[in-house]
């Protein structure tokens, strides 16, 4: 396991890659999602562009949270998901996890913006850092990384 990564006085996060959640509470499920061109989806809300993910629902399966949120978010259909490992936040002293996953594009779907996504983009791996601010943080890199292998 790596260290934790400091954002705040109050925050700190760790990314736990393979970790199985069995009881503990998560809050967010996102993606590493890649096209057949091996480019990466990143979605815009407001001026912030992030991966994809959210919240899951009452009863949903984390798999089914990615589903829905990335066709929410960027109308896209995944395919060939497989889960990566967790991000361990502790936050006040209370802790939570937010799941990422990997997956592939089964079908892009014209792009709406009915939800809170303003746009969509599919971007080459090296570009990241262009778009995504925290990209170059230990947490985001090693979270990337291990997507990365599994495109292999």
């Amino acid at each position: 396991m790596c260290a934790y990564e400091i954002l705040s006085p109050h925050l700190k996060i760790k990314w736990c890659e393979g970790f199985i959640l069995k009881n503990e509470r998560y809050t967010q499920v996102s993606g590493y999602i890649f096209n057949d061109k091996g480019e990466m989806l990143i979605v815009k809300n407001g001026k912030t562009w992030t991966i994809p993910g959210g919240h899951p629902e009452a009863g949903e399966m984390p798999e089914q949270t990615l589903c829905r949120e990335v066709m929410e978010e960027a109308c896209v259909v995944l395919s060939d998901l497989q889960y990566i490992g967790a991000v361990e936040v502790v936050e006040d002293g209370e802790v939570y996890y937010q799941m990422r996953y990997v997956a592939r594009t089964k079908d892009i779907l014209p792009f709406g913006t009915e939800w809170e996504i303003d746009e969509r983009k599919f971007v080459k791996i090296e570009e990241i850092e262009n778009y995504i601010t925290w990209a170059n943080g230990k947490t985001f890199s090693a979270q990337l990384c291990a997507a990365k292998a599994c495109l292999k």
